[in-house]
């Protein structure tokens, strides 16, 4: 499910977070679906509990997840509507303009590349 690359900058359990975050973003995880539990992530990733609990207490702290006592940890409805996936969508369009404008895309051309995106999902 999860991958974690030791050699990045980015602290383990942000790749974590990252990861869920991704798999809720592309639907692979749908509201009410359970994550595996805290202590099998941790033991399948090789990884300290405490990493992992940090993820998915960042996760429910943001209304990503929510967790039944006894039970497990959940996707939450509000999932994807949550400002953690849009703050991150900024991002990443943000980083695509600026590349976009050094790479001499115009302004017109960008948004010509957005009508155009955005008419194919309408199809």
């Amino acid at each position: 499910m999860l991958q974690i690359d030791y050699r990045s900058r980015v602290p383990i359990y942000e790749q974590i977070k990252n990861q869920i975050l991704e798999l809720v973003m592309v639907d692979s995880l749908q509201p009410h679906d359970q994550l595996p539990s805290i202590r099998s992530l941790a033991q399948s990733l090789k990884l300290n509990v405490n990493t992992v609990k940090r993820a998915f207490s960042d996760l429910e702290a943001a209304h990503v997840i929510y967790t039944v006592v006894g039970k497990g940890s959940y996707v939450s409805e509000q999932a994807q509507d949550n400002f953690l996936l849009k703050d991150r969508a900024r991002e990443e369009i943000e980083t695509a303009l600026k590349s976009g404008r050094s790479n001499g895309l115009s302004k017109v051309e960008i948004q010509s590349m957005v009508e155009e995106l955005f008419g194919k999902e309408e199809k």
